[in-house]
């Protein structure tokens, strides 16, 4: 089955992680749809896929996160809560995958990305010679850490903690691991920055 690339489709998901509730299976599929839409060509057979929504809406259910007060009934969640709970056990999809990368127009004209974690990231590619090699770009991405830039707040064991576009204090701070690091090369070489 080829990649996952249906503008619609992923338009969809993006909207359904976006709202403020929405129902655990819908969030599930949404999740499972955008990862995979991250993923090169070898894809999973649709039980494959249809086992992993499952699962994923297994575990939303089990939180017990509060249900949308104006519907109750509805069994809706928050998604912003889910992906809280979801940053440290399930890798979460990037909310940028569908946004299409501002082309500057003129040489001297400043390039905006979508999130606050892109341009550290090319920053530090062009730190280590231009190289996507895994480990020395961590290494470089916690040098930045630790000088205190922006977006960073910490490097802990499980990866290094960063702050979102919307956060402010008291936010959780976002994760980038090896492995999140990897879909966000992917997507970034997918957008011809790299």
């Amino acid at each position: 089955m080829a990649k996952l690339t249906s503008k619609p489709i992923l338009k969809k998901a993006s909207g359904i992680l976006n709202q403020e509730f929405a129902t655990p299976k819908d969030i599930a599929w949404a999740w499972v749809t955008l990862l995979l839409s991250q993923e090169e060509q070898k894809r999973d057979s649709e039980e494959k896929r249809y086992a992993c929504i499952a699962e994923f809406e297994a575990w939303i259910t089990e939180l017990n996160l509060p249900a949308d007060p104006n519907n109750p009934a509805s069994g809706a969640v928050s998604p912003e809560s889910v992906k809280n709970l979801a940053r440290n056990v399930f890798e979460w999809p990037h909310e940028y995958i569908f946004e299409t990368p501002t082309s500057a127009k003129h040489p001297d004209s400043k390039v905006t990305y979508s999130d606050t974690i892109t341009k550290p990231i090319l920053d530090a590619i062009k730190d280590i010679g231009g190289s996507d090699d895994r480990a020395a770009l961590i290494a470089a991405l916690e040098g930045f850490a630790k000088e205190g830039r922006e977006p960073f707040a910490d490097v802990t064991a499980e990866g290094i903690e960063w702050k979102g576009s919307n956060w402010s204090e008291g936010d959780k701070f976002n994760l980038l691991t090896i492995k999140s690091l990897n879909n966000r090369l992917a997507n970034l070489r997918k957008k011809r920055l790299i």
